[in-house]
């Protein structure tokens, strides 16, 4: 089957899916309606248990391929012509699991070209779901555009300093510039990292007080401990 005809496969079975799941909701509203309408519910929780079966069956993988490095998938077969690895997701991808690894790798491999530093810090990481590997290639995305945005600021320093046929300010002021770009890469990447924590701790900090000591001069000395919360906030 081409690439196309699988995408054209997986967009049906996920609408399929997501019109079963509105004829469940539709058939528990018409339940709790006054009168209900038992038949009709039935009717649509039948119709919605074709639609995902069809969908199961067309999502499937008949032979998922192994898990390498990082949690991604090693394609084989038709899966190789069409390019590129991918990460996994669940403990039994589907297809709309290995579209979406592939499209993450593609992004990550078009124009940026980070593949393997995408990889890399998804494994360092040890990411466990799509959030934290999308954040994991952002991250390596951000680095690697804050390296290279240095790198010409560097060079065009270096410019500056030996040019004798351009003004002195050209090369000076192109490099400010790529350098603020470089900064705002690194503020991004900072940014990236504490998303990821938040996103593993719940985002909330525990104030704990122990002692409260009031000196003579009326200044209050705090002795306690802050840490990071595992909860939701309340």
């Amino acid at each position: 089957m081409s690439g196309s005809a699988q995408s054209s496969k997986v967009v049906q079975a996920t609408l399929n899916r997501a019109e079963a799941k509105t004829l469940r909701s539709t058939a528990d509203g018409i339940d709790v309606a006054s009168p209900p309408d038992p038949f009709a519910a039935q009717f649509m929780r039948d119709d919605a248990d074709v639609l995902e079966i069809a969908a199961s069956d067309a999502l499937t993988l008949d032979a998922p391929p192994p898990v390498g490095a990082g949690g991604e998938l090693v394609p084989a077969g038709d899966q190789i012509k069409r390019g590129g690895n991918f990460i996994d997701t669940i403990e039994r991808p589907d297809y709309v699991t290995a579209e979406a690894s592939m499209d993450r790798l593609k992004l990550a491999d078009d124009g940026i070209q980070c593949v393997s530093l995408a990889v890399d810090t998804a494994e360092t990481i040890q990411a466990k779901n799509s959030i934290e590997k999308m954040l994991a290639h952002q991250l390596a995305a951000a680095h690697k555009l804050a390296m290279t945005f240095a790198a010409k600021a560097k060079t065009l320093i270096e410019e500056d300093e030996n040019g004798w046929y351009v003004k002195p300010t050209v090369y000076a002021t192109e490099a400010s510039r790529v350098a603020n770009a470089s900064a705002r890469m690194m503020d991004a990447f900072q940014k990236d990292t504490l998303a990821l924590h938040k996103l593993r701790t719940g985002g909330t900090q525990t104030v704990t007080v122990q002692h409260v000591n009031v000196s003579d001069g009326g200044q209050a000395v705090v002795t306690g401990g802050i840490g990071a919360g595992g909860g939701d906030e309340t």
